[in-house]
């Protein structure tokens, strides 16, 4: 507990604030810090930016399991009709090529420059994109390479279109969906797109910054919810988290196996959604970054240990990721 608190204690001087959570075997420590106000703790809610793109690939495989579609099936039969999907050398893009980052579609669905710029205002870039907006982007697309080939080429569009497919073959939202099959399933309380927060929820949530004395924006990701929109507290991320570890131990454990399962390996390994570092303990991960925020979770099975962090502060927080994991000090590639 004390190594803990030094880290963050060392952590939070260059961050408006942050939370440590860590689940050794049964046991879980959450320790927060904060420059001029109350210390976050483990309810304190915060955007959790790309770490949803687990909470999507984890509805792919529930779908999987529940036999509503598979992995290699073409996005084009789970989006509404005459949608126009992009294909390079006869080769259509799956579900698993989503979210396994080979689809070649381009990392974002608006241009870089414009996005840059909006960035470096403090605005949020994705404020004026909507679903539809999303597949319009998706029509205009140009494939960098044929899709299922090469490496991990990473694609907030294409988990923005995988998460808007499997809405809409089910019949719901995005945020509906990660509700009724996830959220519930694995008892998170307070994970959910910012649309569905409680008047009390929103009261918890942590104020973005830019640095320690410039606020942020908030990214609410309505045309893209599955990319990037979820926001969660480090109680729920541990439980999550929780989930990865022990599989068996919730109404999901078909579905997390699967999303475990290696699928394409080279420089950067992935599964379904999560990250691999290799070595003799292997780390399954994945960060996240907002505007004002920036997240980082990560699992180790053979040891039975998991850490969140969440920091209101657009500074990375992968390297404290892995110093309290106890890896080492090369970070996530």
């Amino acid at each position: 507990m004390r190594e803990i608190e030094e880290l963050v204690e060392r952590a939070v001087r260059r961050r408006a604030g942050l939370v440590v959570g860590v689940r050794r075997g049964d046991d879980t420590t959450v320790v927060g810090r904060a420059h001029g106000g109350p210390d976050p703790d483990g309810r304190t809610l915060h955007e959790i930016g790309s770490i949803t793109k687990t909470f999507t690939s984890l509805l792919l495989a529930d779908g999987v399991v529940r036999g509503e579609w598979s992995l290699d099936d073409p996005v084009r039969a789970l989006l509404p009709p005459g949608t126009v999907v992009p294909t390079r050398d006869g080769a259509d893009i799956t579900l698993a090529h989503l979210a396994t980052h080979t689809s070649g579609l381009p990392n974002a669905p608006i241009p870089l420059l414009r996005g840059s710029v909006e960035m470096l205002r403090g605005r949020d870039p994705y404020a004026r994109l909507t679903p539809d907006g999303l597949l319009a982007a998706l029509a205009g697309a140009t494939l960098a390479r044929t899709p299922g080939t090469g490496g991990v080429h990473y694609s907030n569009l294409g988990v923005g279109v995988l998460g808007q497919a499997l809405a809409h073959a089910a019949g719901t939202s995005y945020a509906a969906l990660v509700e009724e099959r996830v959220c519930r399933p694995l008892g998170l309380v307070d994970t959910a797109t910012h649309d569905r927060l409680t008047d009390e929820q929103r009261a918890r949530l942590a104020p973005g910054h830019r640095s320690r004395r410039r606020p942020a924006a908030s990214w609410p990701l309505d045309g893209l919810p599955g990319a990037g929109a979820l926001r969660s507290t480090a109680d729920d991320v541990l439980r999550y988290l929780a989930a990865q570890l022990e599989p068996d131990s919730t109404p999901l454990a078909d579905a997390v196996r699967l999303t475990q399962q290696p699928r394409v390996e080279g420089r950067q390994p992935i599964g379904l959604g999560w990250l691999r570092n290799d070595g003799p303990d292997p780390l399954w991960w994945h960060n996240g970054g907002t505007g004002g925020f920036r997240s980082f979770a990560g699992f180790v099975p053979t040891r039975r240990t998991a850490v969140v962090v969440l920091s209101n502060h657009a500074r990375s927080v992968d390297l404290l990721g892995l110093r309290t994991l106890g890896l080492g000090t090369e970070g996530p590639r």
